[in-house]
């Protein structure tokens, strides 16, 4: 620290601190804390430095705040006027200053700079009066004013600009203010609280409170409400309602892990009418909050699994997505549909409280410092204030709808635990799920204005979601926006209507595969389809974008539930989306419009990395990067039982592969690993019907991955994620070219093109890019959490043409593949061909016994596999030869790998580290990993476990015990932290 630095914190009075820093400057041998962190004295704990002396305890145990570490004023925020006594958390007023009575038990307010700073202070001839403290004299100024900027002048002090001054509404007068309330409101005795009036017929404030089987009803102060009986209701996550039409509704989980969204009538407190089930054209299965907004009847929704927040008409007909970027999980929501607004808390990769228009237009963080995990929200309507729980820190803060004016509510144990958060009046409700209460979780009451312990007013078993269900925590308005035109359609929209900016102002979308219409107002059908999809992993996702990243239209409902979604096609007369979900071992397919979903494909796949469309013969071609590497076609109906493989052999790493039906060719790519000859990869070429095989490209390629075809030009695209290009060829073979090979190439993926512009992913950064082959300008589309896989244009004029297998499949019984001047007929590989060369008839004579090679087994179904995956755990020849008992009763494996219960073998460095690979969990079973030793690039977890260092910090409970997640971890730096866990695999 410099000099200069330390003689101003010595003359300022702040000397200790001064020497705190210097101390926490030089600890740097301490083992837990980096380089700018305190060490707290419980020994455990790490805070920023810039935390020390803040007013607030952020260590646990105070002593960031305590008396051996501050001074002074920067101790505690005393009130104007007034100084802090040391070591105590005591505002003493400056006239109690050198009066002759010891107010500070140290005496610190007295003492013989009383007598000797009396000249001083005359000297500074202060308009009211002068304070003398031990490190000085100033003036100051009577209640209601403040010191001006010459330090002598009293001004008027804005008493308004203090949280908690006034419950709602205040009016600063000179030297004083004055506290008032909003319609429905009484002020109260103590001059600055409001209490909601109860007109005659008004119905109380209840809260309404929902757990996994029941939503449960009870008063403010947690007693039951006279002859209201619970709702039954299973597995309920979240749930709002609408107070004017007494409208209650939650989503649930059914037994098929498919969410519903149920809503009943609440019958003036008197009891629930019949649920009645709200169909949403929408997956709601990871939907655990939601809001509504009161005044169209909409419901928001936050997908945590998808990372996106949707919206749903009251109808649940019309859905649309307003935030699917830059955010990683999203946890609470909350409205206010009179100023237009959607507030929602993410703590993904940053931790942030965001505020947007009720579009997801006009996104903005209100706070992304000094929170790690924010989860639960809740909104003072009146005075524009957002309030959030964040689980990790213990606390509930608030900051106006602007980010400014931060208070810290209340912090510590009592906090730690919060699901769901609610405001009425002058308090917070919250659900509190401590773990050593089990299922049991408390409803707490809180003071937002007054930070004593919270009380807990009932207990109820495993709820999450709370409200408080009154008329003045929805403010209604004469007429708004979105209100229903002479023909019932809101706002005069034809789908759905979503208030904006305001309540005065709104917007029109549609639901995907529609467009809107120059009205703003009417959605269309578009005649011809034009638009982005590709595939992203964490979540496994395929979601479509804009070609031209036009904000509004939505093209497709994105495919949920995958894991790996490498490899993408289309069939634009059928409006499908082929996927090859390359981690779950599957083919499937699902509509644009989100029907039609369904596993077309799913037994004899290892590593399907690409697949093409036929859309002329109805065909689909992939390639499979297993044991066996084949490139194998079926017909889109009825795939499994149709399927053949055309080419088997003589390739390292079958990639990519497109198809060319105008001419009757199909290509792909072969990746080799070998980074010591980095010439060996290849672009090969065949018939549609495998025959004519021909290395089409070789020399300077290694790692070709995705693969596009300008049928019209007749040019072929690919990119390379060795070299980090995109290159080009006329499919003559000639005019090799490199397209492109800047900075924005740094792990291309998948590549598609569409007239004059190439699209291609970005595998480890996230990125979408767009090439302009005429300016070579390059723009980004889109960037979102990696893994990105491929991408393809779906242009429905892109599937046009015509060859011998267009008409009734080209007589063929099974399959019609292409050839250069004609089709051939073919069957799948367990039919044989007839001899009118057209039909299929199942093989009725015994096969010819098949020879594996010395280094293979010999399943029964006459398949070879390799000897060493004989006896190791997994079906490989899919009869389960290869893993019968007796065949592996005395099975054993080499001295540097582990024996599972299964007689799989694995290499003992694979044991605790955290993965079931031996698939009973055995490898990483307490007995097994208390013996073991982590290698000294590894984490040890308490249970034996070894995880890669970078795991450790990260939030997840990686050890199993929660070991590599103690208290010790940075709060402020783990939200910085990237975890590299995806495994690139073939990439």
């Amino acid at each position: 620290m410099p000099d200069f630095i330390l003689a101003f914190l010595t003359i300022s009075g702040l000397f200790p601190m001064a020497k705190l820093l210097t101390a926490v400057g030089a600890e740097q041998e301490a083992p837990v804390c980096d380089v700018g962190e305190y060490l707290c004295h419980d020994r455990q704990t790490c805070v920023s430095v810039r935390w020390l002396c803040d007013g607030e305890d952020d260590c646990s145990d105070g002593s960031d705040e305590g008396p051996d570490q501050c001074s002074g004023e920067v101790v505690l925020k005393c009130p104007l006027n007034h100084i802090q006594c040391i070591g105590t958390k005591k505002c003493l007023h400056f006239n109690k200053l050198c009066d002759g009575a010891l107010d500070c038990k140290d005496g610190y307010d007295e003492g013989v700079h009383c007598r000797e700073l009396l000249p001083s202070c005359h000297e500074l001839r202060c308009q009211y009066d002068c304070v003398m403290t031990r490190n000085g004299t100033i003036c100051f100024c009577g209640d209601g004013f403040e010191v001006d900027k010459d330090g002598k002048k009293c001004r008027d002090h804005d008493e308004c600009s203090v949280y908690g001054t006034c419950s709602q509404t205040c009016l600063n007068t000179h030297g004083s203010y004055q506290c008032s309330c909003t319609e429905g409101y009484t002020l109260q005795s103590d001059g600055r609280s409001c209490k909601a009036k109860h007109e005659p017929g008004d119905r109380p404030p209840v809260l309404v409170v929902a757990n996994l089987d029941v939503i449960t009803v009870t008063q403010l102060n947690g007693t039951p409400v006279a002859n209201m009986k619970s709702l039954d209701t299973n597995a309920t996550q979240t749930l709002d309602f609408r107070h004017r039409e007494e409208s209650l509704c939650w989503l649930s989980s059914s037994s098929e892990s498919v969410g519903h969204l149920w809503c009943t009538s609440m019958m003036k407190l008197k009891g629930f009418s019949e649920p009645r089930r709200i169909h949403v054209g929408q997956n709601l299965q990871n939907v655990e909050h939601m809001a509504i907004d009161w005044l169209t009847g909409n419901f928001y929704f936050v997908d945590r699994i998808s990372d996106r927040i949707f919206v749903c008409n009251e109808l649940g007909d019309s859905c649309v997505t307003i935030i699917d970027l830059d955010i990683q999980n999203p946890k609470g929501i909350a409205l206010d549909p009179m100023m237009g607004k959607l507030f929602f808390t993410d703590y993904g990769n940053m931790a942030k409280v965001e505020r947007c228009n009720m579009d997801g237009t006009n996104r903005t963080r209100i706070v992304d410092h000094r929170t790690e995990q924010p989860s639960a929200l809740a909104l003072d309507l009146v005075r524009k204030l957002v309030y959030w729980a964040d689980v990790y820190l213990d606390y509930i803060e608030v900051v106006d709808y602007d980010g400014r004016n931060r208070h810290s509510v209340i912090r510590g144990q009592s906090v730690s635990h919060l699901h769901g958060l609610t405001l009425f009046e002058d308090y917070l409700f919250a659900t509190c799920a401590e773990p050593l209460q089990g299922t049991k979780v408390d409803i707490l009451q809180i003071n937002r204005f007054n930070s004593t312990l919270p009380k807990t007013v009932v207990t109820l078993p495993t709820s999450k979601a709370i409200r408080v269900y009154h008329k003045l925590t929805q403010p209604t308005v004469k007429g708004h926006a979105c209100e229903p035109d002479s023909y019932g359609k809101r706002g005069g929209c034809s789908h759905i209507c979503l208030l904006s900016s305001s309540y005065k102002t709104r917007v029109c979308r549609c639901r995907a595969g529609f467009a809107l219409g120059a009205d703003g107002q009417s959605c269309k059908k578009p005649k011809n389809e034009l638009f982005l999809f590709y595939g992203k992993g964490r979540p496994g996702v395929i979601r479509g974008l804009d070609v031209k990243t036009k904000p509004g239209d939505e093209h497709m409902i994105q495919i949920e539930g995958l894991v790996s979604p490498r490899a993408l096609d289309f069939h634009a007369e059928t409006g499908y989306i082929y996927f090859a979900d390359t981690t779950s071992f599957q083919i499937g397919r699902q509509k644009i419009d989100g029907t039609g979903r369904e596993t077309i494909l799913k037994d004899d796949l290892d590593n399907v990395e690409g697949i093409s469309v036929d859309w002329i013969g109805n065909n689909l071609y992939w390639t499979n990067d297993g044991y066996r590497k084949t490139i194998s076609v079926a017909r889109l109906e009825k795939t499994a039982q149709s399927r053949k493989t055309l080419l088997e052999g003589d390739m390292t790493h079958p990639r990519a592969i497109v198809v060319d039906p105008l001419n009757s060719w199909m290509y792909w790519t072969d990746w080799e690993e070998d980074e010591v000859n980095d010439s060996i990869g290849r672009i090969e070429k065949a018939w549609m019907d495998g025959s004519h095989r021909q290395i089409f490209v070789t020399s300077n390629m290694l790692w070709p991955n995705g693969l596009a075809l300008d049928h019209a030009v007749g040019v072929l695209y690919w990119c390379d994620a060795y070299y980090d290009h995109i290159e080009r060829i006329f499919l003559n073979g000639t005019h090799r070219t490199v397209v492109y090979n800047g900075k924005e190439v740094n792990h291309p993926f998948g590549i598609t093109q569409h007239l004059n512009h190439i699209f291609w992913t970005d595998y480890m950064n996230g990125s979408i890019f767009q090439l302009n082959l005429q300016t070579a300008q390059v723009n980004l589309m889109r960037t979102e959490r990696p893994p990105l896989f491929g991408l393809r244009v779906y242009d429905a004029q892109s599937q046009q043409g015509d060859n011998a297998c267009r008409i009734n499949y080209g007589g063929c019984s099974s399959l019609c593949l292409a050839i250069p001047g004609g089709r051939v007929c073919a069957c799948a590989d367990d039919q044989t061909l007839d001899k009118n060369n057209v039909t299929c008839s199942r093989t009725s004579h015994k096969a010819e016994p098949q020879h594996c090679r010395s280094d293979e087994f010999q399943c029964r179904n006459l398949r070879c596999i390799q000897l060493s995956w004989k006896c190791d755990g997994d079906d490989d020849c899919l009869d389960g030869s290869d893993e019968e008992p007796l065949l592996c009763l005395n099975h054993s494996c080499p001295v540097d790998q582990f024996k599972c219960m299964n007689n799989r073998c694995i290499p003992k460095k694979w044991l605790c580290d955290g993965t079931n690979d031996c698939g009973a969990n055995e490898d990483e079973s307490s007995f097994t990993c208390s013996a073991q030793t982590c290698q000294s690039d590894t984490y040890p977890c308490l249970n034996g476990r070894c995880i890669p260092v970078s795991w450790a910090c990260d939030r997840d409970d990686d050890c199993g015990d929660n070991s590599d997640e103690p208290t010790s971890c940075g709060k402020h730096e783990r939200s910085t932290r990237v975890v590299q866990a995806f495994n690139e695999g073939s990439c």
